[in-house]
């Protein structure tokens, strides 16, 4: 076979490797894990196609394609009560805050909250900072409007006591497993958040070590970005 034959083979075979790795397939509509797909390539019925996803951190122009960027997410959050009544009085209120990255089906990042609870006899705050894990039963990632699955947040702080309580402050140890729900209000980058959850915490002082559980809600406006 001479020079000249073996060229327009190579041709030949070069155009068409070029356009099996140009292929391209759009996701129409989804429903659980059926997809009504477009390709680019003629595709046969009752056949298994490989594909590789990209992940929804990686670098990519969303606006391009039309869609919202996850990539990055910041929570906050909040309650105040206060309370008065016959020799009795009771100020309390939290902020919790969040700032995390999202892997479609793995969400984490980094948390902390401030919380006051004052009955009458001084202010006794609690700092706290760790972290937070999600995982995603329906993947993160825009046009989903409704995401939920099961949250684990751990965080360390320390108790600030009044002087009327002897002043001084103490340790505590703040575990949370329990799940979560968001929601993408018509459409947006931001969303609402609602989680509920078992409560474990473990207060270390000079005097003793006190264990407490117990259940609690939180709720959260979270943006996406």
């Amino acid at each position: 076979m001479t020079m000249k034959n073996i060229l327009p083979i190579f041709f030949l075979l070069f155009t068409i490797s070029e356009t099996a790795f140009a292929q391209r397939i759009t996701v129409k509509k989804t429903k659980g894990h059926n997809a009504l797909i477009e390709s680019s390539v003629p595709l046969e019925e009752g056949q298994v196609y490989e594909l590789q996803s990209a992940s929804v951190s990686e670098a990519v122009n969303y606006k391009t394609i039309g869609l919202k960027s996850r990539q990055n997410s910041w929570m906050i959050g909040g309650n105040f009560v206060t309370i008065r009544g016959e020799d009795y009085q009771k100020n309390a209120g939290a902020l919790h805050t969040r700032y995390g990255w999202n892997f479609t089906q793995l969400e984490f990042g980094l948390a902390a909250e401030m919380s006051s609870l004052d009955v009458g006899a001084g202010a006794t705050t609690d700092f706290l900072l760790g972290g937070y894990f999600d995982y995603n039963l329906v993947s993160n990632r825009d046009p989903k409007s409704f995401i939920y699955g099961p949250f684990v947040l751990a965080s360390f702080g320390s108790i600030q006591s009044p002087s009327s309580r002897g002043g001084g402050s103490t340790s505590i140890v703040d575990m949370n497993l329990g799940g979560f729900a968001t929601w993408f209000v018509a459409g947006a980058s931001a969303a609402l958040r609602l989680e509920g959850y078992y409560d474990y915490q473990q207060i270390n002082s000079t005097v003793k070590q006190i264990a407490a559980t117990g259940f609690g809600t939180r709720g959260f406006i979270v943006f996406y970005f």
